[in-house]
């Protein structure tokens, strides 16, 4: 069987943005080790906190222009010069002008934000000087969503690197001279340094020469806030359904919960989330210029070959991260965040639903149904709040996992039963089969931590492990080298012979 050509670009794409992804986290784990050491339990979750609100307020006043953004160029990018480059104008001015409208609302509820994120009104002048932030990042914003949209990776790749290993010197410098207010400095510094990094690396796509109608403009700029409102106050219920949840642990015994919790999300999010940025990156929108050539056949192919690269790249991952979960939280952070493994019991569990939810859910949110994509994640936020906060008072730490599993679980119901419904999706046997296989480890290992000893639980999960690294291996050799490893293995095994 020839290799796939939807495998080897997505592999390829996913291996790439893998690639900076992991750098970053590299990067990453020495700040977070620095930070949940030099700041303690108690002060560690401020952090959360403090890019939780900086998040919420772009969210809310981006219009969701990162999904929208991404998929006009997308589709314009075979079109005339002429018509996309006013695509691309067009977008950058609306990021811009939300940007300066995200600044305006740190600086109007600056006194607000400080108390609820430091206690007291004394902090008030570094959310006002916050809005220097919003402003640099729109920039940065606008010139991802640019090469994304063109899919220019090596340029991106190279700008991201970049950007990451400065950011990371200014941060950990931050927090050594101005501890927990260096938070905000550092996010205001690093958003400056990243829009000259990116302003100078997208020269060649400059459109500031591109004549638009002051018509044209107005259209478009309606178009993006009237697609977009819906995506915006999507991500607003969601970053407020995460802020009250913090605001909530915040309480409980002297915030040192809300630094578990905080570990937990990086731990689940920032580090495993490499396979979904990548998919991010590259997927969406391929899918969506896919769906513009309205073969049905083609759509199910690459949906279904990125939910088969997806879980066979999660399934080892998690399983390591079972296996070695304590270990990498002492040497990530400290001992003293080993109760996280709690969290990640149930925690780790979400993540495949989460895959399955992601690569299905583009679906709706590439043929422009934001109604219906808005419905079904703001049902998920609203429900991931009241059961975090919920099981949390009855099973403490697992209860955040558990929360987490549940509402995907009940979300990946209704999004598959919606997208077979109105777009026809099918999914092939051998992802079902490969689904069915997931469900089954997960519930072993589940089972096993709860019912067994630690050492039986280790030996369960490393034969799991062993197994499915054998599995993987397998059939990525199969659909990405047309069984080139396979062949050189067995070689060389003749040859010893």
């Amino acid at each position: 069987m020839m290799a796939d050509s939807n495998y080897k670009s997505l592999f390829k794409a996913m291996g790439l943005f893998g690639i900076v992804e992991a750098l970053r986290i590299v990067l990453r784990i020495g700040v977070n080790k620095f930070a949940s050491v030099f700041l303690g339990p108690s002060s560690y979750g401020i952090v959360g906190l403090v890019e939780n609100i900086a998040q919420l307020i772009g969210s809310l006043t981006s219009f969701g222009i990162n999904f929208i953004g991404i998929r006009e160029i997308a589709t314009n990018k075979l079109s005339e010069k002429s018509k996309l480059n006013t695509t691309i104008k067009s977008i950058h001015i609306f990021i811009v002008l939300t940007g300066v409208l995200a600044a305006i609302v740190s600086v109007l509820f600056s006194a607000y934000l400080s108390k609820i994120t430091f206690g007291t009104q004394k902090y008030t002048i570094w959310f006002i000087l916050l809005s220097i932030y919003f402003v640099c990042n729109s920039f940065v914003q606008s010139k991802t969503i640019l090469l994304e949209g063109l899919q220019d990776i090596r340029k991106l790749l190279t700008i991201n690197i970049i950007c990451n290993i400065v950011n990371v010197t200014i941060i950990i410098g931050c927090y050594y001279m101005y501890n927990t207010t260096g938070i905000i400095l550092s996010m205001i510094l690093t958003s400056f340094i990243n829009m000259l990094l990116f302003l100078r690396g997208t020269k060649k796509y400059d459109t500031t020469h591109v004549k638009i109608s002051k018509h044209e403009l107005e259209k478009n700029i309606k178009y993006f806030a009237k697609s977009g409102s819906l995506l915006a106050l999507n991500s607003c219920i969601g970053l407020f359904g995460y802020f009250l949840i913090r605001i909530y642990l915040k309480s409980i015994d002297q915030g040192v919960v809300l630094s578990y919790y905080n570990v937990g999300n990086i731990f689940m999010v920032s580090y495993v989330g490499v396979i979904f940025m990548s998919i991010n990156k590259f997927y969406f929108p391929k899918l969506s210029e896919t769906i513009i050539s309205k073969n049905q056949e083609n759509i199910n192919r690459l949906v279904n070959n990125q939910l088969e690269i997806c879980f066979l790249l999660l399934i080892p991952t998690i399983l390591f991260l079972y296996l070695f979960g304590t270990f990498c939280l002492q040497v990530l952070f400290s001992i003293k965040f080993v109760l996280v493994y709690k969290v990640l019991i149930f925690g780790l569990l979400s993540i495949f639903v989460r895959g399955f939810n992601y690569i299905v859910g583009y679906l709706i949110l590439s043929n422009k149904n934001f109604k219906q994509y808005f419905y079904i994640n703001s049902i998920s936020d609203i429900l991931n709040t009241v059961l975090t906060i919920v099981l949390y008072k009855y099973l403490e730490l697992y209860g955040i996992g558990l929360a987490l599993l549940v509402n995907y679980l009940l979300s990946a119901v209704y999004t598959f039963y919606y997208v077979n419904k109105k777009y026809n999706l099918k999914v092939e046997n051998r992802i079902k089969k490969l689904l069915i296989c997931t469900a089954t480890v997960g519930l072993i290992i589940v089972t096993s931590y709860f019912k067994f000893t630690i050492v039986w639980f280790n030996v369960i999960s490393s034969i799991l492990f062993v197994f499915s690294i054998i599995y993987s291996a397998y059939k990525l050799d199969d659909y990405l080298f047309d069984k080139l490893i396979r062949n050189k293995i067995v070689l060389l095994l003749k040859n010893r012979k």
